[in-house]
């Protein structure tokens, strides 16, 4: 099956504003949706970012990535990740050209799903589950009135885990806020804590031991990505989970990750990992090492991945949610969520919701 055009579109969809301690103030997502025509037949892929690059992305893939696969064969999906992956090492290895491949490879797993009448869960060997979901605000500037409000806001909609962002540039205020969402949710609601890689290697450890009184489910991305060995550390020294996975763009730094047993929740994004072909390798790399799995974002696409994964514990219902764009929003019943029976990925986009926001 020959793939035949590949063709993106650019969106700017409002946020409410928000921040976290390693991007900052965030207002903005930038969507890129990518349509893929293979005889007859349609995969549809997006990549989004958090309002810087995404036209940079749009160019790379319109540039670069969509007449290097045009012509090939769409059936041959690893193949063509590692096509795209060796013509852009030298500019790539990570970053904007991980998010670029991944809309390419969710847009070809789409078709294969297309073509073959099963959802993506089928396609990659998994049985349905049910995934519990936990609320996740980008939070760092509200107020705490406003953010125990949200955390409220979780607890409503039955999810039986949250997260919030620490990282003020007092650690004090981080103590108490985690404090008093703590007291607000009892013991019977987990409680994820999210540093955004603000700390170095020593104040991240430092700040763990502190946090550890407030029994956190897990403490997450608590220093640069680059830095495995202070990971390693704090699995070693803190009682605390150590979770990443949102920050690393390609199998081959997971697999570091794993072998240098600096990781015990590892996190999935099928976009800024660099598709879904990727996020399944990060997640073989789980289960050979025995981790537990979780997600980030891309509620939609990582609902079917997990059920690939030996020990999935949640995934995240993002603040950034696609559902005002979204024909079918993902339901999330009893605090958890099932992926999809509609052949492919199951997330198709609203286009008239998205249209006032196309930008150039």
């Amino acid at each position: 099956m020959k793939i035949e055009s590949v063709e993106t579109a650019y969106y700017r969809l409002p946020l409410e504003p928000m921040g976290d301690a390693g991007h900052g103030a965030i207002d903005t997502e930038e969507l890129i949706t990518l349509t893929l025509r293979a005889e007859g037949l349609t995969g549809n892929g997006y990549t989004y970012t958090i309002g810087r690059g995404g036209r940079a992305i749009k160019t790379l893939i319109d540039h670069d990535l969509a007449p290097l696969v045009t012509g090939e064969d769409a059936d041959d999906i690893e193949g063509l990740w590692d096509l795209m992956w060796r013509r852009l090492l030298y500019v790539g290895r990570g970053g904007l050209a991980s998010f670029a491949i991944a809309a390419v490879d969710v847009a070809l797993w789409d078709l294969r799903g297309e073509k073959e009448g099963r959802p993506l869960y089928a396609l990659i060997g998994a049985e349905p589950r049910e995934i519990p979901a936990y609320g996740s605000g980008v939070d760092l500037p509200k107020p705490l009135d406003d953010l125990l409000e949200q955390v409220e806001g979780f607890m409503e909609r039955g999810l039986p885990g949250v997260k919030v962002k620490i990282g003020r540039p007092d650690f004090e205020e981080d103590v108490q806020r985690v404090a008093a969402v703590r007291e607000l949710v009892g013991d019977g609601v987990d409680l994820m804590l999210d540093a955004n890689m603000v700390w170095n290697a020593e104040d991240a450890l430092e700040h763990g031991r502190r946090l550890e009184t407030f029994d956190p489910f897990w403490y997450e991305e608590p220093t640069i990505p680059e830095d495995v060995p202070a990971h390693a550390r704090m699995v070693t020294e803190l009682t605390v989970p150590i979770a990443v996975g949102e920050s690393l763009h390609s199998p081959y730094e997971f697999q570091r990750y794993a072998d240098e047993k600096a990781v015990e929740v590892l996190q999935i994004d099928p976009i800024t990992n660099g598709g879904i072909t990727a996020s399944l390798k990060a997640l073989r790399t789980a289960d050979e090492a025995g981790l537990q799995t979780s997600s980030h974002y891309t509620d939609e696409l990582s609902a079917h991945l997990l059920c690939a994964s030996n020990s999935p514990v949640y995934l995240e219902k993002h603040a950034f949610a696609l559902d005002p764009y979204l024909q079918e929003p993902q339901k999330v019943e009893n605090g958890k969520v099932r992926p999809t029976e509609t052949p492919g990925t199951g997330l198709r986009f609203d286009e008239s919701a998205l249209e006032p926001h196309r930008a150039g």
